[in-house]
């Protein structure tokens, strides 16, 4: 089977996604209370989730505030 290499750009919204759901999943909580939380349709959040390249700085602020995410886990979504 072919080895597969993403891109660093793919590398980088694969990290965010992830580290996203962890955050959702260490707060015990699911994305539609989130998306109440953060003012934003669940659909809108979803996508964000999922597609990180499509989030404004704004909204991946509200979400982490919302999240209460830890600082480690913001470096690791900016870097």
């Amino acid at each position: 089977m072919p080895k597969v290499l993403l891109t660093k750009t793919q590398e980088r919204q694969d990290r965010a996604s992830r580290v996203l759901k962890i955050c959702i999943l260490e707060q015990h909580t699911d994305q539609r209370k989130l998306a109440k939380a953060t003012g934003m349709s669940y659909s809108t959040l979803n996508k964000r989730i999922n597609n990180p390249d499509t989030c404004t700085l704004r909204e991946l602020w509200k979400i982490l505030d919302a999240l209460d995410a830890s600082e480690e886990n913001r470096i690791k979504i900016l870097i």
